[in-house]
C-alpha cells in the first residue's frame, strides 16, 4: 500500500486519471487483504466517524435531489475523493517513508511550477496554468504547494540537497502564482502570511521581513507591468465582468436557497437549475456550473443540512490540524500548522471560486492534510525507520 501513496505523490498533480487508477488499487489491495485476514487496516476512527456523519446527510441530500442519478454520482465521486487522506494517513508509517513521499511532491510541485512558467514567460499565454486545465485550479495547487515546501525545507529528515530544491521551487511558485493572474490566490497569499505571522511566533521577526520584502517585489512588478497592474485593479472593480458576473450569480443563488432552503436542490444541480430558471436577466454568461463561492454553493446545492454538515466536516479539521500545532512546539516547523495554512488558503480562496468541488484541487488537499497528519507521530514520537 505505500507504493500506492508513492504513486498518488507523483500522479495527484500531474495527471487525474492515473491519480484515480491508484485509488482503485489501493482499495482493491485492501479489499484483497482482508478477504485473505479478515481483518481492515488500523484506520483513525474518529475521522472515520466524521465522514460517516458527513455522507449521511449527502445520502439524504442526494435523495431529495431534483435529479437523484446526477446527485448520487457526484456523492460517489466526492467519497472518492476523501481516500488519499486515509491512504496517507495509514500507510506512511516511517521517517523515509515521509521523506520519500515528500520528494515525490517536490518534485512534481517543481515541473508543474516550470511549464506554468514557461506558459507565461516563453510560450506567451495569458495566463499560467501549469499541468491543470485553467490558471484559476493552477494557482489553488501553487499556494498548498509554496506551503508543504515551506515544510520540506525545515525538515531535518531530508537531505540537504532536497532542502535546498524546495526553497528554490517555493520562489518559482510565488512567481508562477503571479503569472496566474488569479486575483484571490493573490490576496490570499497575503492572508495565509499574516496568519502565520500571527501564530507562529518563533519566526515572526524573519516573516515580517520576508513578506515585507515580497510584497515590496510584488509591487515593484505590478507598477512595471501596465497589463499586471490593470488585472489587479480589477479587485474592487465592481463594474469589471468577472466580478459582475459573480455578484447576480450569488444574488440569483440567494433566490434558489430561499426556494429549496432545507436540502438544497441536489449536488451537481446548479448550472442546470441556475442557467435553466434563476440566472439574472443582466448575465451574460451562461456557462457556470459552480456558484463561486464554497459556501453559497453548498447551500445552493445541499441546503441547510449541508452546510450544517460542511462545518462539521471542515471544522473538525480546523480543530484537529490546530490542536496538532500546539502539540509540535518542539517541531522547527509544525506540520499541523502548515495544514492548518494550506486549509485557510484553501477556503479563503473558495470566497470567489468553487475550489472544493474541484477533483485535482481537493485531492491533493485531503492527500497533503493526509501526509501532515501522518508526520505527527514520525517526526514527533521518534518512530523507526
Amino acid at each position: 500500500m505505500y507504493g500506492v501513496v508513492i504513486a498518488l505523490a507523483l500522479f495527484i498533480t500531474t495527471s487525474t486519471a492515473l491519480a484515480n487508477i491508484a485509488v482503485a488499487v489501493g482499495v482493491l489491495f485492501i479489499a484483497l487483504e482482508f478477504f485473505r485476514t479478515k481483518k481492515l487496516p488500523k484506520f483513525d476512527t474518529e475521522i472515520l466517524k466524521v465522514l460517516a456523519i458527513y455522507f449521511a446527510a449527502q445520502v439524504f441530500i442526494a435523495i431529495m435531489s431534483l435529479n437523484p442519478a446526477v446527485s448520487f454520482r457526484e456523492v460517489a465521486g466526492e467519497s472518492h475523493r476523501f481516500l488519499p487522506l486515509i491512504f496517507a494517513m495509514t500507510f506512511i508509517k516511517s521517517k523515509s517513508q515521509l521523506r520519500d513521499v515528500l520528494i515525490v511532491i517536490l518534485i512534481t510541485s517543481f515541473v508543474n511550477e516550470i511549464v506554468g512558467l514557461v506558459q507565461y514567460f516563453i510560450l506567451g499565454e495569458t495566463r499560467a496554468y501549469g499541468l491543470n486545465k485553467w490558471a484559476t485550479f493552477f494557482s489553488s495547487i501553487v499556494l498548498m504547494q509554496i506551503l508543504i515546501q515551506i515544510f520540506i525545507s525545515q525538515l531535518e529528515i531530508m537531505p540537504k540537497f532536497w532542502r535546498i530544491l524546495s526553497v528554490i521551487s517555493c520562489l518559482l511558485a510565488a512567481i508562477a502564482l503571479i503569472a496566474s493572474l488569479t486575483r484571490i490566490s493573490w490576496i490570499t497569499a497575503f492572508v495565509v502570511a499574516i496568519i502565520f505571522i500571527f501564530m507562529e511566533k518563533r519566526y515572526r521577526t524573519i516573516a515580517i521581513k520576508i513578506l515585507s520584502v515580497l510584497l515590496t517585489v510584488f509591487i515593484i512588478v505590478l507598477m512595471s507591468s501596465p497589463f499586471l497592474l490593470d488585472r489587479f485593479k480589477t479587485i474592487y472593480d465592481v463594474n469589471f465582468q468577472g466580478n459582475h458576473e459573480r455578484v447576480l450569480m450569488w444574488e440569483s443563488s440567494l433566490k434558489i436557497f430561499e426556494d429549496y432552503p432545507l436540502h438544497g436542490i441536489g449536488q451537481n444541480m446548479f448550472r442546470d437549475v441556475y442557467n435553466g430558471e434563476y440566472i439574472s436577466e443582466d448575465a451574460v454568461e451562461s456557462w457556470h456550473s459552480q456558484a463561486h463561492n464554497n459556501i453559497i454553493n453548498t447551500a445552493v446545492e445541499r441546503g441547510i443540512i449541508g452546510i450544517i454538515a460542511f462545518f462539521i466536516l471542515y471544522g473538525y479539521f480546523f480543530r484537529r490540524f490546530f490542536i496538532q500545532f500546539k502539540k509540535e512546539q518542539n517541531m522547527k516547523f509544525s506540520a499541523g500548522l502548515t495544514a492548518f495554512l494550506i486549509a485557510v488558503a484553501i477556503h479563503f480562496a473558495g470566497l470567489t471560486e468553487t475550489n472544493l468541488s474541484l477533483s485535482i484541487i481537493i485531492r491533493e488537499f485531503w492527500f497533503f492534510s493526509g501526509i501532515l497528519i501522518a508526520a505527527h507521530p514520525i517526526l514527533n514520537f521518534d518512530f523507526e525507520d
